[in-house]
């Protein structure tokens, strides 16, 4: 995958810069990408369970980051991963898929390709390191809503939740990237199979922002320090492979 710069975030050099959607767990850089590429200031909430999300007026105003809303097995309302009805949970719900709404494919010359309009950018970088972060975030001072009573299975299940929706979209048809920090190199899907197939493996270690992206090494190790077990990728190979250090 050829990358464009842009002030220091990498990107496809394929993908029209208007296009861009960053999404990501709370505390994963989002805003700090948006500044840094120089989009549209302000956190946008977006409930992905009602029909024609994607046609809303604050999309057609991008790069900008969004909170996706999801639906859940069990609630009635799509609820955002930081609402406060998680705090104090041990056991967090799943997705439910069948009520997330995704635009169709284009039928028509003179219709709108909503499919090819937005490029989903997915921050994901491992929990534990996004836990650590936002806990010295909080104890610093920096104290926000999000962060107050914080804890790792928290964090690890908005991760998840992350994760799995990129890969829904994917499924899907839409286009989706995937990086592990808000300035490191992103993959497709595709790119980070091929990445995953091959055999150069990294000292365990865990993986933090100043690594170099481009080495395939680093890229299995974030895959397997972030990514769930039952995401359903195809190029997971033998769950035994995949212990986090």
């Amino acid at each position: 995958m050829k990358l464009n710069d842009r002030n220091g975030i990498p990107y496809p050099a394929k993908m029209k810069f208007r296009s861009w959607i960053v999404v990501g767990p709370p505390g994963c850089g989002k805003s700090y990408l948006i500044r840094q590429i120089g989009g549209y200031p302000g956190e946008v909430g977006i409930d992905i369970a009602q029909d024609k999300w994607w046609t809303v007026e604050p999309l057609a105003h991008r790069p900008r980051e969004l909170h996706f809303a999801f639906p859940f097995n069990g609630r009635s309302d799509a609820l955002p991963v930081y609402d406060e009805c998680w705090k104090g949970l041990l056991d967090f719900p799943e997705l439910d898929f069948q009520r997330i709404c995704l635009p169709k494919k284009k039928k028509f010359v003179l219709a709108p390709d909503w499919r090819a309009r937005f490029v989903f950018d997915f921050i994901l970088p491992p929990a534990d390191w996004l836990f650590d972060n936002r806990k010295q975030r909080h104890d610093s001072g920096d104290q926000r809503l999000v962060d107050v009573g914080l804890t790792p299975q928290w964090v690890s299940w908005q991760v998840q939740v992350h994760w799995h929706t990129a890969w829904f979209f994917h499924q899907a048809g839409l286009q989706v990237m995937l990086r592990p920090f808000n300035t490191a190199r992103p993959y497709s899907f595709p790119v980070l199979a091929k990445a995953l197939k091959k055999k150069d493996v990294a000292a365990e270690q865990c993986v933090h922002p100043g690594m170099n992206w481009s080495k395939v090494r680093f890229a299995k190790l974030w895959f397997a320090q972030s990514a769930p077990d039952n995401l359903g990728f195809p190029a997971i190979g033998d769950p035994a492979e995949r212990t986090r250090s």
